[in-house]
């Protein structure tokens, strides 16, 4: 569903825009074989004290010292918009390196 595909990728740049490392950049891989495998990775401006299951649930953000407005709902409904579609949203956290894969 080109909708709720749209959805999921629009809560994840909207999250980098928030939280990145001001100046760096972002990186997407797209793999095609069997399925379709994309992988947005990004530096935060942070480095993530939270483990990335935790991040997936709904009303968490990854740092308590973040002032930026947000609900803490993107990331879960970006999942749950994954699972709809039989597709899967993983996040990868590796210090400061933020790693969302999405197969579909």
């Amino acid at each position: 569903d080109g909708r709720h595909l749209s959805r999921v990728i629009g809560n994840l740049f909207s999250n980098i825009s928030k939280y990145s490392l001001e100046g760096t950049r972002v990186y997407v891989d797209v793999v095609q074989t069997d399925r379709t495998v994309v992988t947005i990775k990004n530096t935060s401006a942070n480095q993530l004290n939270i483990s990335s299951d935790e991040l997936m649930e709904r009303f968490v953000r990854g740092d308590d010292s973040r002032k930026t407005e947000g609900s803490g709902l993107g990331l879960s409904i970006a999942g749950s918009l994954m699972k709809l579609m039989q597709g899967n949203l993983e996040i990868d956290i590796d210090g400061d390196l933020f790693k969302a894969i999405i197969t579909l």
